[in-house]
């Protein structure tokens, strides 16, 4: 770890001699005796009294120094793990509030909800990923950044258990859900591998314009892409299947246009709980290769420490000042 000393506000330091002030004599301390030479030697007294003045030098010192505010800047630490960057795009939509294996009609004792099942498998996810810099982001009629990049799961966990408060967007608007996230990576370091896991019910025609931005995106930030297509139904097209001769599905033009992305691509087609958590558990495997990398920590503020330590030495002298003498009366 690097460790740089350095201080808020250095002009303070200047004060720092004053620290001084109590090793000089005080006329106030001294009693008057008939004869010095008839006291008797006082080893504890001197002690004290040393003590005390000790304790004047490193209270004040550590007052002075704690108002110069310093503190340790530029920290890095290198840490072992997979070191990915991954932006969870979690589609927020109505239809997300659909129990997962109805065909859009909410009926008693439908089942778990595809937001419900998605939130159980991206939480499971998040648990494994301890060593992973995370974020959450939300689409529907616009996107949300719940999260940014973080190494504190438990925030991502709270944003991902937030999803379950409201009804759903009245829209799925993909597009601006995929330039949003992309937009996270742009100038930040790459510590290791980058994703965007897209949890999507529904797809998108995108246009000319829009396709080229994501692909340039994901390229520029060397981004692998995750699908996992929730299928509301047996009505709900196979991404996979044949293009029929009628025409096809938003999601299965999505698809396809996926596939002809110069970065890594996956798609997870996902009927129930259990192929969610599938899903999940490959993304995970994929993701996981060992590697080294290098964080940088905020900087880190000392000054509590000066003045904990102005606070001890202040409390000493005051128990020394209840044992001392100040009269022979």
């Amino acid at each position: 770890m690097t460790m740089a000393l350095d201080f808020a506000a250095p002009w303070m330091l200047a004060l720092l001699p004053l620290a001084a002030l109590p090793l000089l004599p005080r006329r106030s301390d001294t009693l008057v005796f008939s004869s010095v030479a008839w006291l008797p030697v006082d080893r504890v007294g001197r002690w004290a009294g040393l003590l005390a003045r000790c304790s004047g030098v490193l209270a004040m010192a550590g007052i002075v120094v704690g108002l110069a505010g310093p503190g340790r800047s530029q920290l890095q630490v290198v840490r072992t793990g997979s070191g990915a960057q991954i932006l969870i795009l979690m589609d927020r939509s109505a239809s997300m509030d659909e129990p997962m294996a109805s065909a859009g009609v909410e009926s008693p004792g439908g089942g778990d909800t595809k937001n419900k099942v998605a939130r159980a498998s991206l939480t499971s996810f998040v648990n494994q990923r301890p060593n992973d810099r995370l974020a959450f982001m939300m689409f529907g009629t616009s996107p949300v950044l719940a999260m940014p990049f973080t190494y504190n799961h438990r925030v991502i966990e709270a944003a991902i258990a937030a999803t379950a408060i409201g009804r759903g967007m009245p829209d799925t608007q993909l597009d601006r859900g995929m330039l949003a996230a992309i937009a996270q990576f742009d100038g930040r370091l790459s510590s290791g591998r980058r994703a965007i896991v897209l949890v999507s019910d529904g797809g998108a025609r995108l246009d000319e314009a829009v396709r080229r931005r994501i692909q340039e995106g994901l390229q520029r930030n060397q981004i692998a892409l995750y699908f996992i297509y929730l299928r509301s139904s047996v009505y709900s097209p196979d991404l996979n299947a044949a293009v029929p001769v009628g025409g096809s599905s938003a999601e299965a033009e999505l698809h396809r246009y996926f596939l002809t992305l110069k970065t890594p691509y996956r798609l997870f087609q996902a009927g129930d709980a259990k192929a969610m958590m599938a899903a999940v558990a490959e993304i995970n495997r994929q993701q996981n290769a060992r590697t080294s990398f290098v964080e940088h920590l905020p900087r880190q503020d000392l000054s509590p420490y000066c003045f904990a330590t102005a606070l001890f030495f202040s409390a000493v002298l005051m128990v020394l000042r209840f044992f001392q003498v100040r009269s022979w009366a």
